[in-house]
């Protein structure tokens, strides 16, 4: 397993993004150097556990306490901690730091060492991770991302709860699936064209994509903007962003996109360096 010493999950790499803002419009088929999945790094989204520090649920067990969060529709920032660990009390300051800033969520923390962990600490691999560190469980129970707590700050750790779209994106990489990501809104000319190629790929796909539609000038998609680095005001005309089963982004359009040209860079492996698609023509028309 990877160090955890920063799992943030990032969709794209900033080169990427300055190719789909950049004056030219230019449209790629775009590959990473160390692609980025949209899943934490050794860890599947699974039902999860923890002793819950921000709700009455203190002193249930650690699953317990992440079903109740979950079902009550909060995220959670989990303090994985181990027996006799040092420096557990600045962890826990520092998650609830997060939870001031993000309300509608709760602080559970999870002993790694405690026998009734076992499977989740085998599910998200943390046997050998440095404690203490944050894991940001979403609101539907997928973790999106931590940090271990030399480099946690309760602003990095409540940036890493996903707006509902990042979540939707989240989930359906979750369920196996690609996703099919359109930034938008409701003046761009080209919006419902986009839109309607973008739903004909996914239907092309037979069940293995889904369609998620991002209005640009949604308040709850600011931080989603941000880790992309999508610059909202460079933006005249939608944006499709293919991004594949293992979370990587597999192609960009700034213009009218193709629809078999979406379904082909979902498919295609991301290599490093720039694979077969690259080029001005890219998922474009």
């Amino acid at each position: 397993m990877r160090s955890l010493k920063s799992i943030v999950l990032s969709l794209l790499s900033g080169a990427m993004i300055a190719s789909c803002n950049s004056p030219s419009g230019s449209v790629a088929i775009q590959t990473q150097t160390s692609p980025k999945a949209i899943a934490t790094a050794g860890i599947v989204p699974s039902p999860i556990s923890g002793t819950n520090a921000g709700s009455s649920s203190v002193g249930k067990g650690t699953a317990e306490n992440l079903a109740i969060a979950k079902n009550a529709g909060k995220a959670v920032f989990l303090v994985v901690t181990g027996t006799g660990g040092a420096e557990t009390d600045k962890a826990m300051i520092i998650a609830n730091g997060a939870n001031a800033i993000y309300k509608n969520a709760v602080v559970i923390q999870m002993n790694r060492d405690d026998a009734s962990n076992a499977k989740l600490v085998s599910e998200y691999r943390l046997a050998g991770a440095p404690l203490p560190l944050i894991l940001v469980i979403s609101s539907k129970g997928l973790p999106t991302g931590g940090y271990v707590l030399a480099q946690a700050t309760a602003e990095n750790i409540a940036t890493l709860v996903p707006s509902p779209k990042l979540e939707a994106v989240y989930a359906a990489i979750n369920s196996g699936k690609h996703a099919m990501v359109v930034f938008s809104n409701k003046t761009f000319t080209d919006r419902n064209e986009v839109i309607k190629i973008a739903k004909q790929a996914v239907s092309m796909l037979n069940g293995e994509a889904v369609f998620v539609e991002v209005d640009i000038d949604d308040s709850n998609e600011v931080n989603f903007l941000n880790q992309l680095r999508i610059d909202k005001s460079k933006l005249s005309s939608s944006l499709t962003l293919v991004i594949n089963k293992q979370g990587q982004v597999a192609g960009t359009a700034t213009t009218v996109p193709d629809a078999a040209k979406l379904v082909a860079a979902a498919k295609t492996p991301v290599a490093a360096g720039c694979g077969p698609g690259c080029g001005p023509s890219g998922c474009a028309k």
